[in-house]
């Protein structure tokens, strides 16, 4: 492609680091939990570490040599991303790290970490229901601001729909808040699988958000 304004879909590299954790930090507010520019960008660092960790594809799309979209997901039975050592030494040592440097703001980084608990919760609510099966996930999907509405997101989708239907896969599953654009999963054919409220304590931030996690099938092509 030639044209200024074509957006380029590719594998996720290591370069791409900095521009996903800027679609991160605007998607998902992180600066809100991290009022402090070195805990910031320490949380965006574990939060796009944990994301890789738990993914087996991970793809970008770029816009004018900036990463302005990112999908990951983890397909059950096939192999995750390398890096895996590398990355779980880095997540061990930023979040001892923010235990400790970020103890002043504690109060407001444990709500960050609430998410974790909450997606566990969701899980397992839906287990005990027995309604889907929870085994291919998507790990982290998002697209920046500056990008919205050139149907990025729904390439990006569609694209983990295929790599799924490629490995026989029929369902999925992903957790979100309603902070998020979620109404765009029920459009792809998703249904509200659980949801839970968090209470937050977050400056910029709703007192409580809805959490919830959506599933349904791999549409076909």
């Amino acid at each position: 492609m030639t044209r200024r304004d074509a957006v380029i879909y590719r594998p996720y590299e290591d370069r791409d680091a900095e521009g996903v954790m800027a679609i991160i930090n605007d998607a998902f507010h992180i600066h809100r939990y991290t009022r402090r520019r070195y805990l910031e960008r320490s949380a965006l660092e574990v939060y796009l570490d944990e994301c890789l960790q738990g993914s087996s594809y991970a793809r970008v799309a770029v816009l004018d040599g900036k990463v302005v979209g990112v999908m990951m997901g983890r397909v059950r039975g096939e192999p995750l991303l390398p890096g895996r050592v590398r990355r779980r030494v880095r997540i061990t040592a930023a979040r001892a790290w923010l235990l400790t440097v970020g103890l002043p703001q504690w109060r407001t980084l444990r709500f960050f970490f609430s998410f974790e608990r909450t997606y566990e919760e969701l899980r397992e609510d839906v287990r005990q229901a027995g309604t889907w099966a929870l085994s291919d996930e998507v790990t982290l999907f998002a697209v920046h601001t500056v990008a919205r509405g050139r149907g990025v997101g729904t390439h990006l989708y569609r694209g983990l729909m295929s790599h799924l239907r490629e490995h026989g896969r029929t369902e999925l599953f992903l957790y979100t808040d309603e902070l998020c654009t979620y109404r765009f999963y029920e459009r792809a054919g998703l249904v509200r699988a659980a949801e839970r409220s968090l209470d937050l304590e977050v400056p910029g931030l709703p007192k409580a958000v809805g959490v919830y996690l959506y599933a349904g099938p791999a549409p076909g092509a």
